[in-house]
């Protein structure tokens, strides 16, 4: 067994560390990353802990596509798959498939691209940061463009940084174009002997220029694209019509709000009014009452006592009996 020497750092996998810096909340990027370069810094990684430093601060968009990569997979994947589905439709009906149902392609591309913004969306929502309609934009044309370039392109998924630009023509019509002008293999045909001919051969016919099979084929695509377009902005036409009825009935209440906030702010003033005459007058009695009682006390301190009453002569102190003592 060969054991490691002492004064060698244990084994870091760089691509591991990546991953866990991108899948930080995206406010603690840049706190994640500073802290993660100085502990490989000091653990003797100094390789690793620059490549994690010079690791790129995602954009907003950027960060959701990658927390759909991360936090749901299969949904980002599907949207490789279908974009890739699609342009081996596209291919196949180029060259003279006429079977392939190109449009049932594009519309499960488009359906994956609509799951996954979802999925962004929630993304956004579960931590408090509801996004935009520009950043859900953005989010939208990334998923597009990665549909587009499907499983055969390299990117670093997971760890996008910024918007994703769509590939060029010919892999956006879905068609890899010759590299040679040799002419197309024909097939063998069983046809009756002629006697020759006296003139010269015809030529071959020549093979098609790549730049009208490429144009040919770009035009198909934006048409189907261009169907899809409308099809959306009639989605959203409808949906802006909706959301203005929503808006308009919100005012139409906060109106009702304001109206019914300011017959209550009057009734608070009358009422405040009324208070401070009631007060008024409640101040006032009690100083009549006051000066009542200090006037009863007043009267009480100079009325005379009244006379007691002397027992009569006689034996004792016996009731009198009104009559006359006998001579």
């Amino acid at each position: 067994m060969v054991s490691r020497p002492p004064d060698e750092p244990p084994f870091i996998d760089s691509t591991a560390a990546l991953a866990s810096l991108y899948q930080a909340p995206f406010t603690e990027f840049i706190v994640r990353r500073s802290t993660l370069a100085s502990q490989l810094k000091r653990s003797g990684h100094k390789d690793v802990a620059a490549r994690i430093a010079a690791a790129t601060k995602p954009s907003r968009a950027a960060y959701l596509v990658n927390q759909v990569f991360w936090r749901a997979q299969p949904v980002y994947d599907a949207v490789l798959d279908a974009g890739t589905a699609a342009r081996a439709a596209q291919q196949a009906r180029l060259l003279g498939d006429a079977a392939t149902d190109v449009g049932e392609t594009l519309r499960v591309r488009d359906d994956a691209v609509a799951r996954a913004v979802e999925q962004a969306e929630r993304v956004a929502d579960d931590e408090g940061q509801h996004g935009s309609d520009a950043i859900l934009a953005q989010v939208r044309a990334t998923f597009e463009a990665l549909a587009a370039h499907g499983r055969e392109a390299r990117l670093s998924h997971g760890q996008l940084t910024t918007d994703v630009e769509l590939p060029g023509l010919a892999a956006f019509a879905g068609l890899i174009l010759p590299t040679s002008s040799a002419a197309p293999v024909r097939r063998f045909e069983v046809v009756a002997r002629r006697p020759e001919a006296t003139s010269d051969p015809e030529p071959p016919p020549a093979a098609p220029d790549p730049r009208v099979v490429e144009a040919a084929a770009l035009l198909e695509a934006l048409g189907e694209r261009h169907a899809a377009a409308a099809n959306r902005v009639e989605e959203l036409r409808q949906t802006t019509a909706a959301a203005e009825e929503v808006a308009s009935e919100a005012e139409r209440a906060a109106a009702e709000a304001t109206r019914s906030a300011t017959d209550a702010r009057k009734a608070a003033e009358r009422a405040a009014v009324s208070r401070l005459s009631a007060e008024q007058d409640l101040a006032r009695l009690g100083e009549e009452r006051a000066a009542a009682e200090a006037r009863l006390r007043e009267l009480e301190g100079d009325a005379p006592s009244a006379p007691t009453p002397t027992p009569a002569p006689g034996k004792g102190h016996g009731r009198a009996t009104g009559r006359h003592p006998r001579r």
